[in-house]
């Protein structure tokens, strides 16, 4: 107890987890309001029969079917059918335990410990979050983007571990279960997938070429079947079927297409957690820190994903969510580097997460009081 009250920081998360606990509630009302709609009525039948999902099986076919018919994200087509089967209370509280373990990994990824920060990766998700309705309480928007980043951040922290320590001796068995978590992480969005390949492949280049180390064959393993999944999700069958129905375009339309929906999703999606990121890199190098290898390659991902979007068959602003996660990771680390340097800007830190506390009720609240 004394050690709470020597420590403002301490005080300050308390007081950040009552107002988690009240914006937790508001996004767990606004679920149970949110009913499966649109999308989430035709995954929740067996694709095939469209009959209504009855096992595991019928998910199966399903997926079997929409791989060669309509696209390429079978693992997280397979987690939404999977969930819809089990019905709207199933769903929406599994929405909330996700959202907060995603806030859990996005603290690990920022190598932030704190409670302080927990709350302000909580509270991120929400008030950075341009499109809340279809990123996070839609069902389908939900599972494609909401949960498919927890494994694609874990594969993430998995890689970023080592570089932040490269003496640390591997973790049991990976060179095994990063198989199988590669290839989930590749095979999740267009996106983010190939991202993470190619995040994989920069961690390996900077163990041989800069630090002369023999990369663990785990890192070689993870970057092989994640280059496997995002193959088989970019070159589906069913991918080139979906752009007959979607796009009657030339080439040179589709690539203009997909650059103008790139370019609205960083000016409206983007635009917040950017910003943000940029001001609290500026007060980061006011403080005296500087870059590390994991904060780059967090903004090199960044980068990847943004522009990977152009795989995509279609590219909704809401497909920047995993983006928008990997910002608010580089905004916690650097609030952790600036506080562990100056304790003064903690007032400005605390103001900060307060307001964005503030303006994540009135989202929820404005939700709440939408039609349907």
């Amino acid at each position: 107890m004394n050690k709470i009250k020597k420590n403002p920081k301490a005080i300050l998360g308390i007081f950040l987890l009552l107002c988690v606990c009240i914006e937790a509630f508001f996004e767990f009302k606004f679920h149970r309001r949110f009913v499966f709609l649109w999308d989430d009525v035709w995954y929740g039948t067996d694709l095939v029969t469209d009959t209504p999902l009855q096992s595991i099986g019928d998910i199966i076919k399903a997926q079997y079917w929409h791989y060669f018919n309509w696209g390429g994200r079978v693992v997280n087509h397979a987690v939404l059918q999977f969930v819809l089967m089990n019905g709207e209370l199933f769903a929406d509280i599994l929405n909330m335990i996700v959202t907060f373990l995603l806030s859990y990994i996005i603290c690990k990824l920022a190598n932030a410990k704190s409670l302080f920060t927990y709350c302000i990766a909580f509270i991120s998700l929400i008030s950075f979050n341009t499109d809340v309705k279809l990123s996070m309480f839609w069902q389908s928007g939900s599972v494609n983007y909401l949960y498919s980043s927890v494994w694609i951040f874990v594969f993430l922290l998995v890689y970023l571990r080592q570089v932040r320590n490269p003496e640390y001796k591997s973790l049991p068995l990976a060179f095994l279960w990063m198989i199988p978590l590669g290839l989930i992480t590749g095979w999740s969005n267009e996106n983010m997938g190939p991202a993470s390949f190619l995040a994989a492949v920069l961690v390996i280049f900077y163990f041989i070429k800069k630090l002369h180390q023999k990369a663990p064959l785990w890192m070689w393993t993870g970057m092989i079947s994640s280059l496997i999944g995002s193959v088989l999700l970019i070159l589906a069958p069913g991918n080139f079927i979906r752009n007959t129905h979607v796009e009657d375009m030339t080439l040179f339309e589709i690539l203009y297409d997909r650059f103008d929906m790139m370019l609205m999703a960083g000016m409206s999606f983007l635009f917040p957690s950017v910003l943000l990121t940029l001001l609290f890199l500026f007060l980061y190098y006011k403080t005296g820190n500087r870059l590390q290898p994991y904060q780059i390659l967090m903004m090199v991902m960044a980068a990847l994903a943004y522009g990977g979007m152009a795989l995509s068959p279609t590219f909704p602003n809401r497909a920047a969510f995993g983006i928008m996660c990997l910002c608010i990771a580089l905004v916690c680390s650097f609030i952790e580097g600036i506080l562990d340097k100056d304790k003064r800007y903690l007032k400005y830190v605390f103001a900060f997460a307060v307001c964005s506390w503030v303006l994540g009720i009135y989202t929820l609240y404005a939700c709440l009081k939408l039609p349907f």
